[in-house]
């Protein structure tokens, strides 16, 4: 399954001609594996044919043209709590939480030459790079904030107003209706929709997510990610994050408290 910014520009740019806000050559790849041994197999492979070398890192290679590719592995390898730790013990440990739920909804593309490729669907995309950011932004400030806000920025041109008057037509008829904050709901709670049909950790899923929105969208909390964005309005921000969480949590309602305080879930 395609994963990370070159998903971004698959869904966004062919999918639907938006302009990604920053050009990559990474491709990431995740990959559901039995074992370590499995994965071992499939490095091992992917070298024999001749169209990649082995870099530092285990995980990740390069293309004859030069171009990295990183290989995430989920699936039998993780632990109890979604984690996984590249061997030997000692190497770092990742968390691919909510992989599995992005494998079963994801979309799946043709390529050239009647090839398919599954590629991971734009509300668990957002989900995950909410995940990433949360694990490294102390390391890689910006780039996983401004890719999550773009995602929600772009939801509207991607899901349509007649998706929104269907999926969640209390939003649309509501007289505080906003076109954005409205997209930004809907993209949580489609996020919400495919954790729960997939994946056996879905409430480990939600609750993370959620610890992690209503920290950063609380007015009086440390706000890091709207900080890393630099954005022209903060606030709008704010509220489109918060908007997300209220789609993820399914509270019908915008924006405003992120914690939903008095909101009805739906059904």
């Amino acid at each position: 399954m395609l994963v990370g910014a070159k998903a971004r520009d698959v869904l966004l740019w062919h999918q639907y001609g938006i302009t990604p806000p920053r050009s990559t050559t990474d491709v990431h790849m995740a990959f559901w594996v039995a074992d370590w041994p499995t994965f071992q197999r499939l490095r091992a492979n992917l070298l024999g044919s001749g169209r990649f070398t082995p870099a530092q890192a285990i995980h990740r290679l390069h293309s004859r043209i030069g171009t990295p590719l990183d290989m995430i592995p989920f699936g039998g390898i993780e632990s109890a709590s979604g984690q996984i730790a590249w061997p030997p013990a000692d190497n770092p440990v990742m968390s691919v939480l909510g992989y599995d739920a992005a494998f079963a909804s994801s979309h799946t593309v043709l390529l050239p030459g009647e090839q398919t490729l599954a590629v991971i669907a734009l509300p668990m995309l957002a989900l995950l790079k909410l995940f990433t950011w949360e694990d490294r932004h102390r390391d890689q400030p910006r780039k996983d904030a401004v890719d999550l806000m773009f995602l929600l920025e772009s939801a509207f041109q991607a899901v349509g107003i007649e998706r929104l008057h269907d999926e969640a037509p209390g939003l649309v008829d509501a007289d505080d209706f906003d076109v954005d904050l409205a997209s930004a709901w809907l993209l949580g709670s489609q996020a919400h929709q495919s954790a729960t049909r997939s994946s056996q950790r879905s409430p480990e899923i939600l609750v993370r997510a959620t610890e992690i929105l209503e920290r950063e969208t609380d007015p009086a909390g440390p706000l890091g990610l709207i900080g890393e964005l630099r954005a022209a309005e903060p606030e709008k921000a704010r509220l489109m994050l918060a908007s997300f969480l209220n789609g993820l949590r399914l509270i019908e309602r915008l924006g405003s408290d992120a914690r939903g305080n008095g909101s009805k879930a739906t059904t």
